[in-house]
């Protein structure tokens, strides 16, 4: 099992910005976890997608019906208090942080494409 975050959700999901690197992923490990945070920030890309007349809703409703799928579950609630701390500790954004401490909770590894979290927890998050 894995932790996947936002942007590597949509990747898959939306084959978004050549997914071949997750679809390895999902290959190798296909159970993946997700804070529920991860729904919020999904229906955002969808709706931005939408704004730009890239989606139609009906399509966004079937890429939101596809993710749910996906971490039908595995999605998990990740406590306010961890999050703060993991926050401090890390100097991660709090959306970032859901993520990281649902991977330090579960003692597994967070794929992720965002700079920051790979630069400043090299120990827990790696690229697909």
């Amino acid at each position: 099992m894995i932790v996947a975050d936002c942007n590597v959700i949509v990747r898959l999901i939306l084959r978004a910005d050549n997914p071949a690197a997750v679809d390895a992923l999902l290959v190798r490990d296909p159970q993946w976890a997700a804070p529920s945070l991860w729904q919020a920030e999904f229906a955002s890309v969808l709706r931005k997608y939408e704004r730009a007349g890239q989606l139609s809703p009906d399509a966004s409703h079937a890429y939101a019906q596809r993710a749910l799928t996906l971490l039908a579950h595995s999605t998990r609630q990740v406590s306010l208090s961890t999050v703060l701390a993991t926050s401090r500790r890390t100097g991660c954004s709090a959306y970032d942080s859901h993520y990281l401490a649902l991977a330090e909770d579960l003692g597994i590894k967070l794929y992720t494409y965002d700079e920051e979290i790979l630069a400043k927890c090299a120990n827990r998050a790696q690229r697909p």
